[in-house]
């Protein structure tokens, strides 16, 4: 029984030294704090491969020259604030240092989350567009505007914008189609919404474009008129 409760003891020493100096996913940093904060994410969390600006609090790191490193990614200083930019999502290690005289002494670690950018989507009155099974002929005549959206998470959610929209529905045997550009409804699909019948599917195909005018089709979305 002796020999046992060794082995278990080293087991348990090992598995104990094994692990990080404190739990990952939490809000506070090695120091017990809460220094870093991401400020376009209300979770604190990071974005792979995405710029993540990032604030450290001077109330607590105190000093004047310090350096910011991201285990696999990329740190940018921005003013007074920092651009992380993580290579994966998953988890990452942000380390900060402090250096004078040419000495760096480590002073905060903290393991953070790293989500992956979601897909793009497209809302009405705030709502996704895909929930939609059915939509009213009012709701969409009286549509000031669609808009674009990534996540509830992100604190500024410009990345993309709407370019244009193609509205499309069938006519017996053939198939009517008409585009328009920007985020809201233009006068000719207007028309033609105010005579479809009811029941009718309709098809609406956003083409969205991100800060560096990169261009990107959506899905077809298809919903019916009542």
């Amino acid at each position: 029984m002796k020999l046992l409760n060794v082995v278990l003891l080293i087991l348990i020493v090992t598995n104990i030294q094994s692990q990080p100096d404190f739990p990952p996913c939490i809000a506070f940093d090695s120091i017990g704090k809460d220094t870093i904060k991401v400020l376009n994410s209300y979770s604190n969390s990071l974005y792979a491969g995405i710029d993540n600006e990032v604030v450290i609090n001077k109330k607590y790191v105190p000093f004047k020259n310090i350096i910011v490193e991201c285990a696999m990614g990329m740190v940018m200083e921005d003013d007074s604030n920092y651009i992380i930019i993580p290579a994966k999502a998953g988890q990452t290690l942000i380390s900060v240092y402090q250096y004078d005289s040419g000495d760096t002494v480590l002073c905060i670690k903290k393991y953070m989350n790293v989500k992956r950018v979601p897909a793009p989507y497209i809302t009405l009155d705030r709502i996704k567009l895909t929930d939609y099974d059915y939509i009213s002929r009012e709701l969409l005549l009286n549509l000031k505007y669609f808009e674009v959206h990534l996540s509830e998470d992100l604190v500024d959610d410009n990345w993309y914008t709407i370019k244009s929209l193609v509205f499309g529905y069938p006519v017996g045997q053939h198939y009517i189609s008409k585009s328009c550009d920007g985020t809201i409804l233009c006068n000719e699909i207007l028309e033609d919404i105010k005579k479809i019948p009811a029941g009718t599917e309709v098809t609406l195909i956003f083409t969205i474009s991100s800060s560096g005018d990169i261009f990107k089709r959506l899905s077809p979305i298809k919903i019916k008129i009542y």
